[in-house]
């Protein structure tokens, strides 16, 4: 029998982390850990984890790296059908370096290797291809970040092209993930785009130092007034959330867990209250969901969950 709970499918890159062993300088670290990252990738597998049918629509190179990602896809129950194969270009990467800091958590630095990368020739035909265009025919609920919108302007024109779609009742859900180093000589034009999306999506999340960086306030009433349209709003902190359901507001704790290390917990917390939402949990509801789940990513150098 056919299974028919809520599908969300998230659109964007998947990227191969090597995660050193120890914390130290990258110089100094000689073992890897090899490990899927990517924002919508690990909140598609977050979703799962949450027991939410995820998909993800992408590309990746015809390559080792690719594999590896399309397997650990299917490893965590997430749909990979419809993630292309680029004959020509490369799955993108990236190091992490990894510094202790004195309160014993971990601080992470990324040193990307993604430029011409399969996922940047994402377009709209890609979206087009029958495998696409059933999952998103289906879907409940569509996740994008504005990691996407920077990668190259097909891959804009994708992102563009799933917000155009007739709704039929999916909801459109948005990280604003402000990448400074993607968009070095274009900011104006990447804080006008990411404001743009933001007020097209039904779900908008943001971090407070995301939302300074690019609308100028980090204040979550202030951000309320200038972003009315999304029906959810969400402004995250390492203390907390404040969430905006239309006019109702709810500030909420994250919970009391050692942090080890805290790349990946955005898109955790994001997979929790996405989860929450498709199963009809009340905004304070959703927003417990997206702690606990968000504590998961936290307890590990990995930026998905497992």
């Amino acid at each position: 029998m056919p299974d028919t709970s809520p599908l969300a499918v998230c659109l964007g890159e998947g990227l191969v982390s090597f995660v050193p062993a120890t914390a130290a300088p990258l110089e100094d670290a000689r073992t890897f850990h090899r490990s899927l990252a990517g924002a919508e990738w690990n909140t598609a597998i977050a979703l799962a984890s949450a027991g939410i049918r995820a998909a993800v629509v992408s590309r990746v190179g015809d390559d080792g790296l690719g594999r590896f990602l399309t397997s650990e896809l299917r490893r965590h129950d997430v749909d990979d059908s419809a993630v292309e194969i680029d004959a020509d270009s490369p799955t993108g990467l990236y190091v992490k370096e990894l510094s202790p800091r004195p309160d014993g958590s971990i601080d992470g630095t990324m040193h990307y290797y993604r430029a011409g990368s399969a996922a940047a020739r994402m377009s709209p035909a890609m979206l087009a291809a029958p495998p696409a265009s059933a999952l998103l025919a289906e879907a409940a609920l569509v996740h994008t970040t504005g990691i996407t919108l920077a990668l190259s302007e097909s891959a804009r024109a994708a992102q563009d092209a799933v917000f155009d779609r007739p709704r039929d009742g999916r909801l459109l859900s948005f990280d604003v993930n402000w990448r400074p180093a993607l968009w070095r000589g274009r900011e104006d034009e990447g804080r006008a785009v990411i404001a743009d999306f933001a007020r097209r999506a039904d779900i908008v999340f943001c971090t407070r130092p995301d939302a300074d960086a690019v609308f100028g306030t980090a204040e979550p009433e202030r951000l309320r007034a200038l972003f009315p349209e999304p029906r959810y709003l969400l402004a995250t902190s390492p203390d907390g959330a404040v969430a905006f359901d239309g006019a109702e507001r709810t500030d909420s704790r994250s919970l009391d867990v050692p942090v080890v290390e805290s790349i990946g917990a955005g898109d955790a917390f994001a997979a929790g209250f996405l989860a929450g939402v498709l199963t009809g949990l009340s905004l304070t509801g959703s927003l417990a969901r997206a702690h606990r789940i968000a504590t998961r990513a936290l307890i590990s150098t990995r930026d998905h969950v497992d």
